[in-house]
């Protein structure tokens, strides 16, 4: 043990020391905060002082971040992406585990789960970012991650809760994850999941256990429907020892390759390097899926190790393990990925055009333990780390996006090829009060989930007393892409929708869900 923390302390001597005497393989730059290879350059770092870092949140369209831990969370200004400006910090006690915050799409809200010491979904209202408030606690719903689904009206949690979030300020469970009805008895799914994450509108993916990933229909949210599953290793319940932890399926669900990331820190390996038991990186090809129902691994990517100065720490329990990561912009049927991976940093991966995966580069900070890797622009990208808080970097090398991508690949497409789909603009209706007293005036906003380019455009609300949806008025979207309505509660029951006609290129027309407001008295 002696000798092993000496070797360490050696280490830290070599690594710390002037860039003149710190021995680097070819390729590798020293800097300020770490070991990078050519193709990174270290921007920046920003101390985060409350407690650890564990995770973030981008909001790009009205420029915000969302840092977590397990003791606070903080907004910023990240208008000039460099240089992240701190708005507001939120004490919040110690919570676990809060990584992967959900956001509303109209920058209303966050939540995210507390599944220790506790057992709560938490709601938090950031309409001012200066001033985070929370609005809301639901019981029974601290799964170890949730996530926002159809506009962000209901969150899905990992471990099958559903909440309704319609009005987000007084959510209402609909079930538990420890009731025998949850979502994931609902499909089949046995032995549990860690993320669930929507690719489209009401198509989630979610990350189990064994056999994945499952691709679940919640367009009726209390009525889930498998559609497909992978034929990923099984996790700790099987032989191969990880957990499979979080996923991406680019493009929407449109894309080829579908993304998957492996963890494993509870089951430190067996041996004294980084095995082929660890936490991988993986892509599954879903070719066909749509006929098939399955979706095929390709291929794994693992950590070595090395030396710090060569851009792989020595053996440990944690550095073989991957995190939260994040495809480019640009991912096409291949591309390049950013991925956090504990004590081994942060590393930047190339899929193909096959589907085979290549690291292409890495920054491999001191002291760090990198748990979420995230683009801000197409060329930074935002590192959460619990030991240091958040690291900026930037990439200066290539996409690897392939020359001919071809059309839909297989994935939404069922390998139909052909183009793809427009998407649509993702029209949501909140409405104030869904049980008002009767007489009373009651607000309704409409936004566009999609809003980029559309400010301006008109929605049209719509409401049904009995019969047909006849207009109730028209307006145009105003900042962030939201109109705001009134109307009288003067009836015993109605139906309002809202829609949004096609007025742009690159967005089909789209309408909310309809909702339903039933007077008291």
């Amino acid at each position: 043990m002696k000798r092993l923390f000496a070797l360490v302390a050696l280490l830290g001597l070599v690594i710390l020391g002037s860039p003149a005497s710190t021995p680097t393989a070819i390729g590798q730059t020293p800097t300020e905060g770490g070991i990078a290879s050519e193709n990174v350059e270290y921007v920046g770092f920003v101390p985060f002082e409350q407690s650890t870092s564990t995770g973030l949140t981008i909001d790009k369209k009205r420029k915000l971040m969302y840092l977590t831990s397990w003791k606070n969370i903080s907004s910023y200004d990240i208008s000039d992406p460099e240089n992240p400006v701190q708005l507001g910090t939120l004490q919040v006690g110690f919570m676990f585990e809060n990584e992967e915050v959900a956001l509303d799409p109209q920058g209303s809200f966050i939540l995210f789960s507390e599944s220790l010491p506790n057992d709560i979904l938490h709601v938090y209202d950031v309409e001012d970012p200066t001033s985070i408030q929370e609005v809301a606690q639901v019981e029974g719903a601290g799964d170890h991650t949730s996530t926002c689904v159809l506009e962000c009206n209901y969150a899905y949690g990992s471990d099958g809760s559903i909440t309704d979030l319609n009005d987000y300020k007084a959510p209402k469970l609909i079930t538990g994850h420890n009731d025998d009805d949850n979502w994931h008895t609902r499909v089949g799914l046995i032995g549990g999941s860690h993320h669930v994450r929507e690719v489209s509108n009401g198509i989630i993916l979610s990350s189990n256990i064994d056999e994945t990933p499952w691709i679940i229909d919640i367009k009726n949210p209390e009525k889930p429907k498998l559609l497909a599953q992978g034929d990923g290793a099984k996790g700790w319940a099987g032989e191969r020892g990880y957990l499979w932890h979080s996923g991406q399926w680019p493009r929407m669900g449109q894309d080829r390759w579908l993304l998957m990331g492996g963890e494993d820190v509870l089951n430190p390996p067996k041996r004294t390097t980084c095995s082929e038991d660890q936490g991988p990186f993986a892509t599954f090809d879903t070719t066909g899926w749509k006929n098939t129902h399955k979706m095929n691994v390709v291929d794994f990517h693992r950590v070595d190790n090395g030396l710090y100065a060569d851009g792989n720490p020595p053996a440990n329990a944690f550095g073989c393990s991957g995190h939260w990561f994040e495809e480019h912009e640009s991912f096409n049927n291949g591309g390049l990925v950013a991925m956090a991976w504990y004590d081994h940093g942060t590393r930047f991966l190339q899929v193909t055009d096959k589907g085979k995966i290549n690291e292409v580069g890495h920054f491999l900070p001191y002291a760090g333990e990198s748990s979420a890797a995230y683009w801000a622009t197409k060329d930074l990208v935002y590192v959460a780390d619990y030991g240091r808080g958040l690291d900026i970097l930037r990439w200066v090398g290539p996409t690897y996006v392939p020359k001919a991508t071809g059309g839909g690949g297989g994935g939404g497409g069922g390998g139909g090829g052909g183009g793809e789909q427009l998407p649509g603009p993702g029209v949501r209706l909140r409405i104030s009060d869904r049980n008002p007293d009767s007489g009373d005036t009651i607000r309704l906003t409409v936004g566009l989930r999609k809003c980029k380019g559309h400010k301006g455009t008109n929605v049209v609300l719509r409401r049904k007393v009995g019969g047909s949806f006849k207009p109730v008025g028209t307006k145009p979207l105003k900042r962030n892409c939201v109109a705001k309505f009134t109307d009288v509660a003067s009836y015993k029951k109605a139906t309002y929708m809202a829609r949004w006609p096609k007025q742009d290129k690159d967005h089909r027309a789209g309408r909310s869900k309809p909702q339903s407001v039933t007077p008291q008295g």
